[in-house]
């Protein structure tokens, strides 16, 4: 599919806003709850010979080459407008997509994309619309001290072209084009025919020095613009005037941006920090002299090689948050250089968290493009003012220049801060809040993490419970999918976190942290079944057992659970105490053995687990992987040697083995890290770490490491043991080799490749932390058979041999206990459905409010700083006390008011388009089945029947004229696809409608069409049912789709199904009765 932006006209776009803010108080999509309204700010200031209400704004860029963006960004605050950058070339291809934001921003797009008329056009239309919105909103009138900033670009002989000579003189004096526009807006809302607005739309112009803009021509190019035009200038410089070593040090070395490769071209063409500084000397005189303002723009992106392969071409644009500290430190740099006395307006990673901190440091203006492309869109910047006016105010400020005092002092302070910020740190655990399934026509809100959950928590709900102070109920929440809401919240690897909305604000919400404050509260695992009369043996205690016990006992099912050691909860039941506290595990048994569980202790199962079916209808086998892999070198069965699982076992049993004063470990999983925080507890030293590959690589939980670490152990990185070295038959140390990383392996991770460099560590002992197996004798005579220990089971979790079922790490091999989990759920599911015990539906949860809506709409545009537990302080960790504490009831609320509640809204299309192309909309939720039919002997005859379900109220349509295919919306989906061609793809004009072959709808009075396979197809509002017609046929169905009547146009050959005119029709009913105004903006002609 191409992607072609075609704008609107002034009057489509004018009949499209007031029926959108008639129909639901919102104009483009921006929902009145997030506009700004105008007041008396201590941020208002004059510039520009203008006055200014609120120095913020979209920087030259997506958000500001089309009228319509421009309004969604002034609504939301935005009072200083950079136009998007202008040149004579102005019939460019630009790749698609061309933008990637997933992290830090890349582009390959940097100039407008419209011809230069049709850009001057729009730029005047979006200076009428600010001077008309307040009108519309009942606010003072006037334009909002509201300053348009043109841009322009590359060179001197480009800019005295002819067209752009045009543009610039279009923009000088407007007067006749703004007078044939009020002559519309007269006609089709009054109240403003009579709106005032100056004829001249900018005043200011900034130049922008890349891509190939000659460095010796922008003295010239910014002297022609001061004098000739008479234009206050601003002058966009490159992150390159850093020079190489200083960028790539910052870049690499401070920030970990290490993928990110600047080819030596990009220094050698762009202008360098001397030449620079004379040509600001330089044409800050000329300016003064001629009685307008210079400044200096920081920064534009920075020039990089493609290293992502998401975009086209050799070369893309670096902008976003590792753009910052690169900006802030020129910002130092020329600002001490000119004693202070310089202007800066900046946009380099530019948020609603860092503005006020720019404005302490003297910038005249703040723009934000790469922020505004992520969830949120351009309301972030309502936050941002929110954030201005409240550090004013604690800086008792009543202005700018007051606020930024101590400038050159702030300044200093913000460029070193900004290296330790984390913010603006590469994060390589950082995933993308996104689920594997592919993104459809309809029904698209999904939480992230619920779907990353292996036992699909209802997680949004209880974080909204928790926030809402109800903690019982939160508990409860979570019990009717997890069982072990204690232990999982202490230890749970949290698949669902890294997968939080949140990554693309902030830092994702606590999770984990919550469900551990809920798992505090008070709530059964609820009431269960009838007896049904069967009985099932679990065989193993473990997190799986216990979860597949849970969910058959609530079945009504007689569970008799065996386990052979002598405390529930398999390898938890040894976990270290500071990690998961005691008490906590048993908590969570204990619910589990109140349903009326038989838990036998100290059991051991001897036979195969077939012998069990004579007394029991099933079986459920969760033995796990119990013992330790061996390190496979001699003299391991030393005493000094102990394999982790033994020693976590020993020391949970009350145990205190002596480990000497050196001890190292070997391994890099969880069982490593809490071996080795046991080992340094035992020992009272800090032990060494050993991990074959890079702490990157590391399985374990980064949180895990971190501790480790914090503790003041060592980690060991690319080695490997080697020989174990014995001195008069005592362990003395460890031969180590050094690795090197080669390629990645079946895990996804670099493969170690020994170097052939060794080391050697002290080491009075080892412990072995390199697996786990299985060596249950169990098996021995059973008639199922282990694959390298593991036991192959269906996706149910039956065997081969019927009534036996298995799951967690006997299946899996070791992995996570939420995983082991939600084995043993699916597994006691399927053994009930065997048994005859039919399933009961879960209750739907209930539509959120409206006002449920606005406050998750409000707080999707916000970046809120998070809220952890305590931890025990690093002087009281010698003993085996819990280290992470649990959330107090404040905490706890506060941080599940972080929670999106994206189970509920997602709209991120919607917010992260730059140009309102996806538009939200309602649909009543239903199933409706429609008849198939064929031709025969030129009759219909119905031959069956396809449904089409609707499960969710909330849909989105794509408006096809406003979209450039850039991308964003594909970036953030929740799912795998692209919603401007996955979704209902509308079109406003009927050419263009005609044009296309496949999802292509269009709306006129009393039909809708679509193109199919090339083919029209009308669907016609009947007063009892539809019309559906194409060129084969013509059918009538009544209001449920049943078949009422039809005729044969001509033969055809195969089914015709009427389904996807059963969707159509669903789409129809919903965008007329919930987004009239869709309607309203359609072309006529």
């Amino acid at each position: 599919m191409r992607h072609e932006m075609r704008p609107l006209s002034f009057e489509r776009e004018l009949r499209w806003a007031l029926a959108e803010w008639e129909h639901r108080r919102s104009i483009f999509s921006v929902p009145q709850a997030l506009f700004w309204v105008p007041r008396q700010v201590p941020f208002a200031s004059r510039l520009f010979d203008r006055e200014l209400a609120a120095p913020v704004g979209p920087a030259a860029g997506p958000h500001t080459q089309m009228a319509r963006n421009i309004v969604a960004s002034w609504l939301s605050g935005a009072r200083f407008i950079e136009l998007k950058t202008v040149q004579a070339a102005d019939e460019l291809e630009i790749p698609r997509p061309c933008i990637d934001m997933a992290d830090e921003g890349y582009n390959v797009e940097w100039s407008q994309e419209l011809r230069l008329e049709a850009s001057a056009d729009q730029y005047i239309q979006a200076w009428l619309w600010v001077h008309l919105l307040p009108a519309l909103l009942g606010w003072p009138r006037g334009g909002g001290g509201t300053i348009f900033n043109m841009s322009v670009g590359y060179d001197l002989a480009g800019i005295l072209s002819a067209p752009m000579q045009a543009f610039m003189d279009r923009l000088a004096d407007a007067s006749d084009r703004l007078a044939e526009l009020k002559a519309t807006l007269g006609r089709l809302f009054p109240p403003a025919a009579d709106v005032d607005l100056p004829g001249r739309i900018v005043t200011s112009c900034t130049l922008s020095t890349m891509h190939g803009c000659p460095p010796d021509e922008i003295e010239r190019i910014g002297t022609y613009l001061i004098q000739e035009r008479g234009l206050h200038l601003t002058v966009k410089l490159n992150p390159t005037l850093l020079g190489r070593e200083t960028l790539l040090s910052l870049l690499h070395g401070r920030l970990g941006f290490d993928e990110v490769v600047v080819p030596d071209s990009v220094f050698a063409k762009d202008l360098a920090y001397p030449k620079a500084r004379e040509i600001i000397a330089g044409l800050k005189e000329r300016a003064a002299r001629r009685g307008v303002t210079f400044s200096v723009k920081l920064t534009n992106t920075l020039a990089a090689a493609n290293h992502r392969g998401l975009l086209e071409g050799d070369e893309m644009y670096l902008s976003g948050r590792p753009l910052f500290p690169l900006a802030v430190h020129l910002f130092h740099r020329l600002v001490e250089d000119f004693d202070g006395d310089l202007d800066v307006s900046f946009s380099a990673g530019a948020d609603a968290l860092n503005v006020a901190d720019l404005f302490a440091c003297g910038v005249r203006t703040v723009t934000m493009a790469s922020d505004l492309l992520k969830p949120g869109g351009t309301a972030r910047i309502l936050q941002g003012l929110e954030n201005l006016e409240a550090a004013m105010a604690a800086a008792s400020a009543s202005n700018l220049a007051s606020f930024a005092a101590r400038r050159r002092e702030k300044l200093a302070d913000l460029a070193a801060r900004s290296l330790s910020d984390g913010r603006y740190r590469k994060d390589r655990s950082r995933k993308e809040a996104k689920v594997a399934s592919p993104l459809g026509f309809f029904d698209c809100v999904e939480a992230p993490c619920s779907a990353a959950c292996p036992v699909h928590q209802d997680i949004p709900l209880y974080a909204r419970l928790l926030a809402e102070g109800r903690r019982d109920e939160a508990l409860a929440t979570v019990l009717r999918r997890n069982p072990l809401p204690g232990l999982t919240g202490f230890v749970c690897t949290q698949a669902c976190r890294e997968r939080c909305t949140r990554v693309d604000y902030d830092e994702p919400v606590a999770i984990r942290a919550l469900k551990g404050f809920a798992a505090s509260g008070e709530a059964s695992l609820g009431l269960c079944r009838p007896p049904s009369g069967h009985r099932v043996a679990v065989v193993g205690a473990g997190p799986s057992g216990l979860a597949a016990s849970a969910r058959l006992a609530l079945e009504g099912v007689a569970v008799t659970l065996f386990e052979a050691r002598r405390r529930a909860g398999g390898m938890m039941a040894i976990a270290p105490a500071f990690r998961l506290p005691p008490e906590v595990l048993d908590r969570d048994v204990k619910r589990i053995v109140d349903l009326g569980v038989d838990l036998r202790l100290n059991a051991v199962v001897e036979g195969p687990p077939e012998s069990l079916l004579d007394a029991f209808d099933a079986v459920y086998v969760a033995t796990g992987f119990p013992c330790d892999v061996p390190l496979g070198l001699e003299g391991e069965r030393a005493p000094a040697v102990w394999g982790a699982l033994r020693l976590l076992e020993a020391v949970a049993s009350g145990e205190r083995p002596e480990l000497g004063s050196s001890v190292v470990v070997v391994g890099g999983g969880n069982t490593a890290v809490d071996a080795a925080r046991t080992a340094a507890r035992l020992c009272g030293r800090p032990v060494t770490l050993l991990y074959r590959r890079t702490r990157q690589e590391m399985p374990a939980a980064p949180e895990e490491v971190e501790l480790l670490l914090e503790e003041g152990n060592v980690l060991v990185e690319l080695a490997s043991p080697v020989e174990l070295l014995f001195e008069g038959g005592r362990l003395r140390a460890i031969e180590c080799e050094r690795n090197r990383l080669g390629e990645a392996d079946a895990s996804g991770r670099r493969r170690p490749l020994a170097t052939g460099v060794c080391f050697t560590l002290k080491a009075d002992s080892v412990i072995a932390a390199v697996g786990q197996l299985q060596e249950s004798p169990l098996f021995s005579k059973s008639r199922l058979a282990l694959e390298k220990g593991k036991l192959p089971l269906a996706l149910s979790g039956r065997s081969a041999v019927a009534g036996i079922y298995g799951g967690g790490d006997l299946a899996r091999g070791p992995d996570t206990v939420i995983a082991a989990c939600a084995d043993g759920l699916r597994a006691a599911e399927s053994i009930a459905r065997s048994l005859g015990i039919p399933a009961e539906e879960p209750p739907l949860p209930p539509l959120p409010t409206v006002g449920e809506l606005d406050r998750a709409r409000r707080a999707r545009a916000r970046k809120e700083a998070p809220c952890r537990p305590s931890r025990s302080p690093l002087g009281e960790r010698g003993a085996f006390a819990s280290v992470e504490g649990l959330f107090d009831e404040e905490g706890a609320r506060a941080e599940a008011r972080r929670c999106l509640q994206c189970a509920d809204l997602c709209d991120k299309c919607v917010e992260v388009c730059p140009n309102r192309a996806n538009v939200a909309y309602s649909i009543t939720t239903a199933a409706v089945t429609a008849p198939v039919v064929e031709e025969r002997e030129g009759r219909l005859v119905a031959v069956g029947a396809e449904t089409v379900t609707i499960r969710q109220t909330g849909q989105i349509v794509h408006v096809e004229e406003l979209c450039n295919g850039c991308g964003n919306c594909a970036t953030f989906c929740v799912h795998q696809g692209r919603p401007y061609e996955a979704k209902p793809r509308l079109f406003l004009g009927r050419s263009a409608f005609e044009a296309e072959e496949e999802n292509a709808l269009f709306l006129d009075e009393r039909a809708l069409f679509w193109r199919e396979k090339g083919r029209t197809v009308r669907l016609e509002r009947l007063a009892e049912g539809y019309r559906y017609d194409d060129d084969r046929v013509e059918i009538v169905v009544d209001g449920a789709f049943r078949l009422v009547g039809g005729r044969v146009k001509r033969a055809f050959e195969g089914p015709l199904s009427l389904v996807r005119a059963a969707s159509m029709a669903l789409v129809d009913e919903g965008l007329r009765r919930s987004a009239p105004f869709l309607l309203a903006a359609r072309d006529v002609q």
